[in-house]
């Protein structure tokens, strides 16, 4: 699972450099039907790779893997001969032989560029959705892609591939960001704001000249140029929070945390409005389904209607993903803050974290691992 946000521009393709999906290339893709938090991945000190899946570790290759990316129900990787392999339900199969270029993987999709085709894997079958894409973004449920043979924006949705705008002269959106499950984009002929959500295109503002907005899981939230309010469109409605544009404003699965003209700091969740202070913190992060929150020295999270205070200090090394954070404290002892709670790992020397889901892999001194899964730390094959 990706959880990225991005901007088609007529002139320049912009994006955040740490979650950029934009891939130049064509690609192929397998989609699950399905999403866990039960997959990691480590490689040893001789570089042999392991697949963590339902608290074992299945060793399944003896040489170092060139990239590797971890989804909701798969493991993608290049082995050392640069072969696309793919691990699911236990077992791994041989995608390409050499060739890919990119590869990632979300809850529900994996991908790869290869060949200058777009496809998807459907019950094992490939089925092409181009020959000639050269700009494309993924997502958890769905692919918004630029087909240049048919001059279309189209989306692969809930298996089904449609278009839903035309440009005969040239990329169709001017501005385009993405969600999970979710596009906001500016048409490039009418100059319309519209959402694609769950099969249906939305238009929220038509002769649009300059709008700015984000677009989050189950939501996009906007400032309507014409009035200067600031909107949500919010699972098919939307909705006024405020009279007047936000000072700052961040989207994160079904939330739009921000700073409106007055300075309080707010939240709309669950289609309500929760003020959290009565002034802007120094910093505010959204991640899934987290609000992490920096302010004077002090680090709290926003999670499920509810601010928890996490710690005296600002971390200044962790990674995050859906519920769970992972932090190094001033001794440099791990800590995990996951669905309201917090919970020490190890104290140990800890060179790498990463989250997959709620699902923790440690990287330690001496070429060690742990995971963390499920309530249970688990030693990683080191020897």
């Amino acid at each position: 699972m990706y959880n990225n946000l991005y901007y088609w521009g007529v002139d320049s393709l912009k994006s955040d450099p740490m979650k950029t999906k934009f891939i130049i290339l064509i690609l192929s893709l397998y989609t699950l039907t399905l999403t866990g938090q039960h997959l990691g991945a480590y490689s040893d000190y001789r570089g042999r790779f392991y697949i963590f899946d339902h608290g074992q570790s299945t060793l399944v290759e003896d040489l170092e893997v060139l990239d590797y990316k971890i989804g909701g129900n798969c493991v993608l990787y290049l082995n050392n001969q640069n072969r696309l392999k793919v691990y699911t339900n236990g077992k791994v199969n041989e995608l390409e032989i050499g060739g890919v270029s990119n590869l990632f993987a979300t809850d529900y999709i994996a991908a790869y560029s290869i060949n200058q085709k777009l496809k998807v894997i459907e019950n094992g079958e490939a089925v092409t959705l181009s020959h000639r894409c050269p700009i494309y973004q993924v997502e958890d449920s769905l692919i918004v892609f630029f087909d240049e043979n048919k001059a279309s924006l189209r989306v692969y949705y809930n298996g089904i591939t449609e278009d839903i705008e035309n440009g005969l002269l040239g990329l169709p959106v001017e501005h385009l960001k993405s969600g999970d499950n979710i596009i906001a984009y500016i048409s490039s002929d009418t100059k319309d704001f519209k959402v694609y959500y769950r099969g249906e295109l939305h238009t929220l503002l038509s002769h649009v000249r300059h709008i700015t907005y984000d677009a989050g899981k189950d939501i996009v939230a906007y400032i309507n140029e014409l009035d200067n309010t600031f909107n949500v469109f919010y699972k098919g409605e939307s909705i006024l929070l405020e009279d007047f544009p936000p000072e700052s404003y961040k989207t994160g699965d079904g939330f739009v945390a921000y700073v409106d003209q007055m300075g309080n700091f707010k939240v709309f969740y669950k289609g309500k409005k929760i003020e959290l202070s009565g002034y802007a913190p120094e910093s505010y992060v959204c991640e899934d389904n987290l609000v992490l929150i920096a302010d004077n020295e002090y680090y709290s999270i926003f999670y499920m209607g509810e601010v928890y205070e996490v710690e005296s200090f600002i971390p200044l090394y962790s990674d995050v993903d859906w519920n769970t954070i992972v932090f190094l404290d001033n001794t440099r002892r791990v800590w995990m803050y996951s669905k309201g709670k917090k919970e020490y790992l190890v104290n140990d020397s800890v060179e790498a974290i990463r989250v997959y889901r709620d699902l923790v892999v440690l990287s330690l001194a001496m070429d060690r691992t742990k995971i963390y899964y499920q309530g249970k730390v688990y030693d990683g094959e080191s020897y």
